[in-house]
């Protein structure tokens, strides 16, 4: 009986870790994602106002250090392929965000390919 009690226990904390990892891991997707978000709302706020509170280009910069954000961190949860396609299938980024991030070949695939731009 003491067996099977310990083997519980440690089939419980299993869990219970896992859930912990899991939610810990939603949270930091959820963060990353609502980063990316709040930051295209700034720039088509902005981009309507004629870009008077800050310039295009560092909105761009503000949207590729996010888009790069939930990238590493879709990585590191292990989202290993297509990120970049997804995220664009997410978020509707200007094309010189993608610029800064992806090679002109890629740049070519996601216009061919997921028809962005």
């Amino acid at each position: 009986m003491f067996k099977a009690s310990l083997a519980q226990l440690r089939g419980s904390k299993q869990t219970v870790l896992e859930k912990e990892l899991a939610k810990e891991q939603s949270t930091a997707l959820g963060k990353a994602g609502r980063r990316l978000t709040a930051a295209l709302e700034a720039y088509q706020s902005d981009k309507a106002h004629q870009f008077r509170r800050h310039t295009e280009a560092w909105h761009h910069q503000q949207l590729t250090e996010a888009v790069y954000s939930l990238m590493v961190t879709r990585e590191f949860l292990g989202f290993v392929d297509c990120n970049i396609e997804w995220i664009c299938q997410q978020y509707p980024l200007p094309p010189a965000v993608l610029e800064n991030l992806v090679p002109k070949s890629q740049m070519e695939y996601l216009e061919r390919e997921w028809h962005y731009r």
